[in-house]
């Protein structure tokens, strides 16, 4: 992204199967344009999104998902599940050769491209590290959790020693593909969707570390400023055209409003 223009597309909440195809959307555009993207939005109505692998069947208790009418959907990268509500997530698609970490390992550029979340909370006045930076020297991360919160993995962003938010990343050849998620306020009801209740409470959200509730609106103004500051790029604001909703709704349709793709492992 060094030197080059992002594609930003504006703030907007959408469906949880929405906002999974629009996010595999944008990679076919990357492999057509090279253009990075940056994209910030909401979950409207709120949902469950779980990692690629996950058992969906055996973690969620998806009696209470559909009595709440709590849409369930798969994402294209791995961890655990997140209930996305009071939030706002993030998505980026870029290469390595934007990034210029072609030699570093997928650890060290997910470090990397993390850098402009930690300054985001630094405008807050938040000192964030990594959780790697708290573990005891020798000692190994656990296995991740159903619900992503409840367990730390090494680059997990972490203030005041509390896990916040989550991020994670998908690979396509040397095509970079992250998003994660900055909770704003708390989710207290977050764990009634889960068989396995993991709430350990080491996590934490904007609103509790500030003494604040921070709109979604000035979150995404110091989200984008970060990113163009960490990454000494220029954004143009293109929101999805015709053409491409189209090729949105055809992945909607043919996927992530699919039980097959969402539930199944």
């Amino acid at each position: 992204m060094y030197s080059k223009t992002t594609r930003y597309i504006p703030f907007s909440s959408y469906s949880p199967y929405e906002n999974m195809a629009i996010d595999e959307y944008l990679l076919s555009y990357y492999e057509r344009t090279s253009q990075p993207v940056l994209r910030i939005y909401g979950w409207s109505p709120v949902g469950i999104s779980v990692g690629k692998n996950q058992e969906a069947l055996k973690d969620l208790d998806l009696n209470r998902c559909k009595k709440d009418a709590v849409p369930v959907v798969r994402r294209q990268t791995g961890g655990g599940a997140i209930y996305h509500n009071n939030e706002i997530t993030y998505s980026i698609v870029c290469s390595e050769k934007d990034l210029s970490c072609k030699d570093l390992t997928v650890k060290e550029s997910f470090e990397k491209l993390n850098q402009f979340i930690i300054k985001m909370y630094a405008k807050y006045s938040l000192t964030a590290a990594y959780a790697r930076d708290f573990q005891p020297s020798g000692s190994k991360f656990g296995n991740p959790a159903a619900f992503c919160f409840a367990s730390n993995e090494e680059y997990d962003i972490v203030i005041k020693g509390k896990k916040i938010g989550g991020n994670a990343q998908s690979r396509k050849k040397d095509i970079i593909f992250q998003h994660g998620s900055v909770p704003l306020q708390p989710n207290p009801g977050a764990m009634d969707y889960f068989i396995k209740k993991e709430d350990n409470g080491n996590y934490t959200d904007l609103a509790a570390l500030i003494g604040r509730v921070v709109d979604p609106v000035e979150a995404c103004a110091n989200m984008i400023a970060s990113f163009t500051e960490t990454f000494f790029c220029s954004l143009e604001e293109m929101p999805l055209k015709l053409d491409e909703k189209r090729e949105v709704v055809a992945l909607l349709t043919s996927k992530y409003a699919v039980n097959n793709w969402n539930l199944k492992q």
